[in-house]
């Protein structure tokens, strides 16, 4: 089974590559909805289920889980102003990239620091449900779209700015 710091990697892995590949594309031909769904599926999963495990299961938890709350807030208020901007504007590429000035620290400080003191205080049973809890809710987000699993504008636009309570009750997702 997968341990909560593999899925979490694995997530960045894909966020990554998918910002690569958006910000290298020819701006005519830019295609943003797979980053954009990327990245937000991840900052809900790790809203409800990461964040959490810190708060219960490492020392300064709280802290580091406001943290996490203010990083999410602040990624998908930077992902709203970039849905604003058609692709092929040079206001595109500022708002991309002032997505990745938020990003960036937070992967890296979340794989070098949060995951493995989260891992230290899990036993590996705990681990691997945790794991596997993170990966049934990012299959509950997926499994309703089309192609690519990426939903159409509408439907985005309704979950992104679905409160998380509301979104837990949907999702069948206890607190």
């Amino acid at each position: 089974m997968t341990r909560i710091s593999e899925a979490v990697k694995q997530d960045h892995a894909r966020i990554k590559s998918a910002y690569r590949r958006l910000r290298d594309t020819d701006p005519e031909a830019r295609q943003p909805a797979q980053f954009i769904w990327e990245l937000d599926r991840y900052l809900m999963v790790e809203d409800l289920v990461v964040a959490p495990a810190l708060d219960n299961h490492i020392a300064n938890g709280g802290k580091r889980h406001q943290r996490l709350s203010d990083d999410f807030d602040s990624m998908n208020a930077k992902l709203r102003h970039m849905q604003r901007f058609d692709p092929s504007e040079a206001s595109f590429d500022s708002a991309l990239s002032a997505v990745w000035v938020d990003l960036e620290p937070h992967i890296r400080e979340e794989a070098s620091g949060d995951l493995g003191q989260l891992e230290e205080s899990l036993s590996d049973a705990d681990s691997e449900a945790l794991g596997k809890k993170y990966e049934d809710i990012k299959e509950l987000l997926q499994r309703p779209y089309g192609k690519d699993g990426v939903p159409d504008a509408r439907t985005l636009s309704a979950i992104l700015e679905m409160p998380k309570q509301e979104l837990m009750v949907k999702l069948g997702i206890s607190g």
